[in-house]
């Protein structure tokens, strides 16, 4: 008579488990954005948005106008970026941007000359590292490892992983002297593990493991800096040219979304809803049958795109 309780206890304690999971997860998305917090009476807050000349760099943008910051719109084309600077001053008269222009594929020491860029009476808020992609000018960026330049690797590595490392090292002091601040780095669903696109992939782990221990490091010496990682999935985007659907959002609903999540109280976290649920399908899902799966997709598409590329050459 004993054995069937303890499976009883089991199986209620499973219960309460997977419930609890389920209130947590449901409340993160329900919950009021912490957003406001940065963005306290005073001087105006600043927000630093890398890769804002388009997607959902220039979504941050936007909505950060939107809901009271100044922003620094961080891209490698100065054109691009005041073409994007008027359209903003335009649609947001009472807010200020500034253009910090530096090309993430080539970093250099001359990284640490953006503070002074900045300048020291600034207040600085908010960081969010977004720029990313494959930073390279193959016709397909499918490729196996073995295949890469010893530069398309680099452009990869720096544009992905090393300029957020950096850019977030030059600009902490600020963060720090104007707390309470805010750091937001963005990764992906391919840090699951996708082949053809090996270095990418593993800069997006990265993400997440650097906002893992940058907050601890916050949490350690007691400063009032959230560091928060953000997985996203597919996106409308000059990249992703897909028509938005449920699982698809436009750029600008996505950084939405991932602002909405400030303050959640997670140290990463799903940035929308609809790719929570497909985070739940991952969750059951073996990584081999995962990557099984992202292997008969990206291979379709890896075999258009070269079969493409054949057709313009002929």
């Amino acid at each position: 008579m004993e054995v069937p309780k303890i499976f009883m206890y089991i199986g209620l304690a499973t219960s309460v488990l997977i419930l609890t999971r389920l209130v947590k997860t449901v409340y993160i998305y329900i919950r009021p954005s912490s957003l406001s917090r940065y963005c306290k009476d005073g001087d105006e807050p600043w927000a630093f948005v890398t890769g804002a000349s388009d997607g959902i760099g220039l979504g941050f943008a936007q909505e950060l106008c939107a809901r009271g910051f100044n922003v620094f719109l961080h891209g490698r084309n100065l054109e691009k970026l005041r073409r994007i600077q008027e359209t903003l001053r335009q649609e947001y008269p009472t807010r200020q941007t500034r253009t910090i222009v530096y090309d993430a594929s080539q970093i250099s020491a001359s990284i640490d000359d953006i503070a002074s860029q900045i300048g020291e009476t600034t207040r600085l808020t908010v960081l969010i590292n977004n720029v990313g992609g494959m930073g390279m000018m193959m016709p397909c960026p499918y490729i196996n490892l073995q295949d890469f330049t010893f530069e398309d690797m680099q452009s990869v590595l720096n544009v992905n992983a090393t300029f957020s490392a950096h850019i977030t090292r030059v600009l902490l002091p600020l963060l720090l002297k104007n707390q309470p601040g805010l750091i937001i780095n963005i990764s992906s669903t391919t840090k699951f593990g996708m082949p053809w696109l090996t270095p990418y992939v593993a800069t997006k782990a990265f993400a997440i493991g650097f906002s893992d221990a940058l907050s601890a490091e916050m949490r350690a010496d007691k400063h009032d800096v959230e560091v928060l990682g953000v997985i996203v999935g597919s996106v409308q985007s000059a990249s992703n040219p897909a028509t938005t659907s449920f699982f698809t959002p436009s750029s600008r609903a996505m950084a939405s979304a991932v602002l909405d999540r400030v303050g959640c109280g997670e140290l990463s976290v799903w940035g929308h809803w609809a790719h929570r649920l497909q985070g739940i399908a991952l969750d059951v899902l073996s990584q081999k049958m995962f990557q099984s799966i992202a292997t008969t997709q990206l291979r379709r598409l890896r075999l258009e795109i070269l079969d493409q590329e054949e057709k313009k050459s002929k």
